[in-house]
């Protein structure tokens, strides 16, 4: 069996000779196979070998076979970290909290002794109780491929060089090399669905066809090359069309449209799986068969909520993703010549006598610059706020319009439309509506040798 095992690894490149290597040991049985098996190999390859172990306390025997590990260690010449988890409740959500402790732990000793290869004993057993939770559970493809044999993690590896054994397979090894171990009784409980798996569900697979977690794993190494494949497709795709902003992101939905409905359901699985489930937020998949009949609904303008606060808008030919806006309340500012303000953390505005002479903030340098040159026989000091019911903006000497009907002629959104910013003169009339419109009434005559400068910057 350790021949297997160690051309397996040799044939993928696991390590290198003289390497660095972090085991991850909890004293059971697969992880004292691992410890065995990698002694062995250490002395072939000349190997560095550090052994990581976590007492979660969770058991009252945990101490005494934590001490054990850690005598062994010494008495092998092997370098030894331990941890004890001392979160005070474990009594909730403890096999995700107390795996993500685990994996914490190791990532600091792989940075702390720059090791770049971290071993764990996941075996076939556990590669198919991954793939009928996440069955059971509801799944996305990318996550359907179950325990990676290999991925990055922290500054370097993680490894399962196990995959390719079968639990019982471990089990014979263990007692054929008379290796010493420890029963963990919590895992003869069936608390956690995986147990129920365990000890219900796979013993009847595998009695109804012996070659079951081969099939599992073939199955796994399919979906792992079909999401190889449909991130070919969707990977460039979502860098074409997906643009981060200060508030989220916003998403072109022009060739989205055109796309098929199953790209277009990739696209959005990815979409979220780059934004918001990082951020520990679920999205079911009648959510995305939701956002599709979003996309293709002919009516330009709909939202759609998310949970946390989060909600996906549809303006045209954008969706943006983002938080909730509150209402804007009713601010106003005041201008008059060389002075400034910042309007929010992304809008800034000034007025300047003559150009030049305004020197903006260092800090908005390299945002975006709107201006305009008007009339010094505009009426100072100018009032700047958001629109009202009934705001006219007069466009020649003829034509006034209605702010609101301007904003739906030229088919801006709903967002933009609410954060827009109108600026008056000391009189009240609209002279200028930043990126959008500008009066006739605040143009300067061609006999005017000075006149304003008006100063919009905004953060993209």
């Amino acid at each position: 069996m350790f021949r297997e095992f160690y051309d397996h690894c040799k044939n993928n490149h696991y390590w290198s000779p003289n390497q660095k290597i972090l085991l991850a040991i909890s004293g059971g049985v697969d992880s004292m196979v691992l410890l065995e098996m990698m002694q062995a190999a250490a002395k072939k390859d000349q190997l560095q070998l550090t052994v990581a172990h976590v007492d979660h306390r969770l058991r009252i025997e945990s101490e005494e076979e934590a001490l054990y590990l850690k005598k062994y260690c010494q008495k092998q010449g092997l370098t030894y970290y331990s941890r004890i988890w001392e979160d005070a409740d474990k009594t909730k959500n403890t096999e995700a909290r107390a795996r993500k402790f685990r994996y914490d732990f190791f990532g600091e000793i792989m940075a702390q002794e720059k090791i770049p290869v971290l071993l764990t004993a996941h075996h076939s057993d556990d590669q198919a109780e991954t793939i009928l939770m996440k069955l059971t559970r509801g799944s996305a493809l990318s996550n359907l491929v179950g325990i990676r044999a290999k991925q990055v993690f922290g500054s370097g590896m993680l490894i399962r060089p196990f995959l390719i054994f079968s639990k019982e397979k471990l089990e014979q090894f263990a007692e054929q090399s008379k290796l010493v171990y420890f029963e963990d009784h919590t895992n003869q409980t069936d608390t956690y669905m995986r147990n129920r798996l365990r000890h219900q569900v796979v013993p009847l697979l595998k009695k109804e066809n012996p070659r079951f977690l081969q099939h599992i794993a073939e199955f796994s190494q399919q979906i792992t090359s079909a999401d190889e494949v449909v991130q070919m497709v969707i990977e460039p795709m979502y860098d074409r069309l997906v643009k981060e902003t200060a508030e989220g992101w916003a998403i072109q939905l022009t060739e989205l449209k055109q796309a098929k409905r199953s790209v277009q359901t990739f696209f959005l699985m990815s979409l979220f799986q780059h934004t918001l489930i990082p951020k520990g937020i679920t999205i079911s998949q009648d959510q995305i068969q939701q956002l599709l009949t979003m996309i293709e609904q002919p009516t330009p303008q709909l939202s759609m909520d998310i949970e946390k606060k989060w909600q996906v808008i549809k303006e045209y030919d954008i969706l943006w993703l983002k938080k909730k806006q509150i209402n804007y309340e009713e601010n106003l500012f005041y201008l008059n010549e060389n002075e400034h303000v910042f309007l929010s953390e992304n809008e800034w505005l000034g007025l300047e006598l003559a150009e030049g002479t305004l020197i903006p903030p260092e800090i908005v340098n390299d945002w975006t610059e709107f201006s305009l040159r008007i009339s010094t026989q505009t009426r100072l000091p100018l009032t700047i706020r958001h629109r009202k019911n009934g705001d006219r903006i007069s466009l020649t000497p003829n034509l006034t319009k209605r702010i609101n009907r301007l904003f739906i002629d030229r088919k801006i959104p709903n967002l933009m439309r609410e954060r827009a910013w109108l600026i008056l003169s000391a009189e009240g009339e609209i002279i200028w509506v930043p990126q959008f419109a500008n009066s006739y009434l605040s143009i300067p005559k061609e006999t005017d040798k000075i006149h304003y400068r008006l100063l919009y910057k905004i953060k993209e």
